[in-house]
């Protein structure tokens, strides 16, 4: 049953999404029972709005308060299912929602905190919080999901500290700015891919016609290192052979009368 209040107060913020183009969703929701208005109209002013506020936060029914500013927000940004699924999962447990998915007119956010404060007077200290969000340019899928991440994490902050009331407004127009992209045209790209492959072919036939020697590179440095190096080596070898080669042994030596043997004899 509270998912189908959820969605159903969702699904009428998105039902009026092209009513007005200057106007934007409001949606409050309370862990405390409320007593809504009597009027359930879809499209209302701001003063309207703000008079169904008052009436709905008389005596400081909460002692935490949550006022969220999301610019350029409109009712069919909150149509996709997966859009907002913060919002959404903090909705289900809200005690309390009341939505209206055309806001006609600027409401004053500044002056909802203002009337907080003055209606607790007397009663309790409410600690009242604000978050401005960052503006939602034209292509505003992944800018709202962010924002719905950032809120989130603040919802559950709110859940778990105590009662709470969060109100989640659209907020003043705000022009963003966007990277300009060129959008070129097929017969662009195409010309731009012949130019490429008419410059490729005429740098292979420039190479094909060169000689031999300039068109292959045969003398590598590790080649050269390897040659030095066989050099060294050869050199080394060859002034080994001359060092034997230069021995001399008398022939006396091999003569068995002369050798050590016969000497030691005649001793």
């Amino acid at each position: 049953m509270r998912l189908f209040r959820t969605a159903a107060a969702l699904a009428a913020c998105c039902a009026s999404a092209h009513a007005f183009s200057d106007s934007s969703p409001f949606i409050l929701f309370s862990s405390a029972e409320l007593e809504l208005p009597a009027s359930s109209n879809q499209i209302q002013s701001s003063g309207e709005v703000h008079s169904s506020i008052h009436k709905l936060l008389t005596g400081c029914p909460t002692e935490r308060y949550l006022i969220v500013s999301q610019p350029n927000l409109n009712a069919g940004d909150l149509s996709a299912k997966d859009a907002v699924p913060n919002l959404r999962r903090s909705l289900e447990k809200a005690q309390t929602r009341y939505t209206v998915a055309e806001v006609a007119g600027e409401l004053g956010l500044k002056d909802i905190s203002s009337y907080i404060q003055k209606s607790c007077e007397g009663t309790v200290q409410p600690f009242i919080d604000e978050l401005d969000l960052t503006p939602l340019p034209s292509n505003s899928a992944q800018t709202l999901k962010e924002n719905d991440d950032e809120l989130g994490m603040v919802l559950e902050q709110f859940e778990r500290e105590g009662s709470y009331t969060i109100i989640y407004a659209g907020g003043p127009r705000r022009e963003t700015s966007e990277t300009y992209k060129a959008d070129f045209q097929d017969a662009v790209h195409q010309e731009l891919k012949r130019q490429l492959h008419i410059a490729h072919q005429r740098a292979e036939n420039r190479t094909r016609n060169l000689p031999l020697f300039e068109k292959y590179q045969y003398f590598t440095p590790g080649i050269f290192t390897g040659l030095i190096a066989f050099v060294v080596l050869m050199s080394i070898l060859y002034a080994g052979i001359l060092a034997v080669a230069s021995l001399e042994v008398p022939y006396g030596a091999f003569d068995k009368e002369m050798g050590p043997a016969a000497q030691k004899k005649q001793q």
